[in-house]
């Protein structure tokens, strides 16, 4: 137990610090606030350190969080755009057969034109 650290014995030899500050010629108030402020300035330190390591826990499960809505949020993309590809590639095809019919009747009435001196009119019945 010699190498334990013992506080009574910190204790005594702080009073016997403060109790000689007499001798130096120091008030011995002024080195007790001095003790007492580094113990302060320690604590606040250790509880500023804690305070930070939890903060720094937060932020990386933050980060985790991110990662995972982005990969979350790519998967679905990813999944809209197979889909928008399958739904054009259906809309394109209807748009060719569209265009083809319309290619159709386009010729069946270049066929059909009446005579110059006849109006459009009176073959609109005409089938």
């Amino acid at each position: 137990m010699e190498n334990s650290l013992n506080f009574s014995d910190e204790i005594k030899e702080a009073t016997g610090l403060i109790n000689s500050a007499g001798a130096w010629g120091a008030n011995e108030f002024l080195v007790f606030m001095v003790i007492f402020g580094f113990i302060v300035f320690v604590v606040i330190f250790w509880l500023l350190n804690k305070t930070a390591n939890k903060n720094s826990e937060i932020l990386v499960d933050i980060s985790v969080r991110s990662n995972e809505a982005i990969n979350n949020n790519t998967a679905a993309t990813r999944e809209l755009v197979e889909t928008l590809r399958t739904e054009n590639g259906a809309n394109r095809q209807k748009l060719n057969e569209i265009h083809d019919d319309v290619k159709e009747i386009k010729q069946n009435v270049r066929r059909r034109r009446p005579t110059k001196n006849n109006k459009f009119s009176e073959h609109i019945g005409d089938e």
